[in-house]
């Protein structure tokens, strides 16, 4: 019997590579030989806070390597991104145009790794890369892109607006260069410290990725600096740190301004309070980002194949599958400057 390594994590930081069945595909499924695959912010949630094991990875690139008897469009040897969740296609709100709310996704999250050898997955849930223009490990950079994409979709920026990104991790480094490319006037990128090596670093990148400025809250007085630069208030602000940063988001915010919410938090700082009368007075609005079905991936990998969005200048580390966790713990420590790790299998 062929088997495989899939990884799983628990909390407090603890990890289990398995050694288990290879998997043949259903007769609609497709088996996917993985090449590369991301550490997401949320693999790093699940083993500060899951007390149950759970599998780890799903920003996935890989080559199919069997399929299901049913299958026609893919052939073994097809190299393909995988999406982690996708819609069902029949429900009410994906026949009325809104799969984006469908309630009966599909995933393979559940109780399948993405750091693993192998991955078995419905035939809808990949789609082509150009080998040509992409490497696995730039590829990999897709799913969170399609994050990134979701939340700018959601807040909406519109032409000349000023703009303020909260989080210099890489969806809101992919978030800054989105914001300039849709036409931002100015992107304020707002990271934790910057007393760091890691949040030095992000910060720095920032500035590569389009930012006009960068502060820290630990450093800066970011509300004076930005209300200085920008009297009336921002446009929009992008959250993609921590719930907690809310109120300051809705502080900067000009009246009427937009709030794009992507930051969570698994942990005690989920509940946050802000003032309400403020918030309604302001006439704000705070919308919600949740890229779960997974949408926009033609659009990120082209963004990625024309280097509009630079997976190399992104990744900060690429390691082997059996350094994971070296590659985790590399992530999780500040004093590491790091942005995106792919691990390639």
């Amino acid at each position: 019997m062929k088997t495989m390594r899939s990884l799983w994590g628990k909390a407090p930081f603890q990890f289990d590579l398995r050694e288990l069945p290879v998997p043949n595909p259903a007769p609609e499924e497709v088996l996917v030989r993985v090449t590369a695959c991301g550490i997401c912010g949320t693999d790093l949630h699940f083993l500060r806070h899951n007390a149950e094991w759970t599998p780890l990875g799903h920003e996935v690139v890989g080559v199919i390597a069997a399929t299901g008897a049913r299958v026609e469009r893919w052939r073994e040897g097809d190299a393909v991104i995988v999406e982690n969740h996708t819609a069902c296609g029949v429900c009410a709100p994906c026949k009325n145009g809104r799969s984006l709310y469908c309630q009966n996704l599909t995933s393979y999250m559940e109780d399948r790794a993405g750091f693993a050898d192998y991955l078995r997955v419905r035939q809808d849930m990949v789609q082509s890369y150009d080998t040509q223009a992409l490497a696995p490990q730039q590829a990999a950079l897709a799913e969170p892109l399609t994050v990134a994409l979701d939340l700018l979709q959601r807040a909406d920026p519109d032409l000349n607006d000023e703009v303020v990104v909260f989080g210099p991790g890489p969806i809101g480094l992919m978030v800054t260069r989105l914001a300039k490319l849709r036409g931002a006037r100015r992107v304020f990128l707002v990271g934790s410290a910057r007393s760091t090596p890691r949040g030095q670093y992000r910060l720095q990148l920032g500035l590569q990725m389009g930012a006009d400025v960068v502060l820290s809250q630990a450093e800066d007085d970011v509300v004076a600096a930005i209300k200085g630069a920008v009297p009336q208030g921002v446009q929009r602000v992008l959250v993609t740190a921590p719930p907690r940063t809310l109120p300051l988001a809705f502080e900067i915010a000009c009246f009427g301004g937009i709030i794009g919410l992507i930051g969570i938090e698994f942990g005690a700082g989920a509940a946050v309070t802000f003032d309400v009368n403020a918030f309604h007075f302001k006439k704000l609005q705070l919308r919600a980002s949740h890229a779960i079905p997974n949408h926009y991936f033609p659009i990120a990998l082209d963004l990625l194949a024309r280097r509009a969005i630079d997976a190399d200048l992104l990744r900060s580390h690429t390691l082997p599958l059996d350094d994971f966790e070296k590659a985790f713990r590399t992530l999780a420590d500040p004093q590491q400057a790091t942005a995106k790790v792919v691990l390639m299998t």
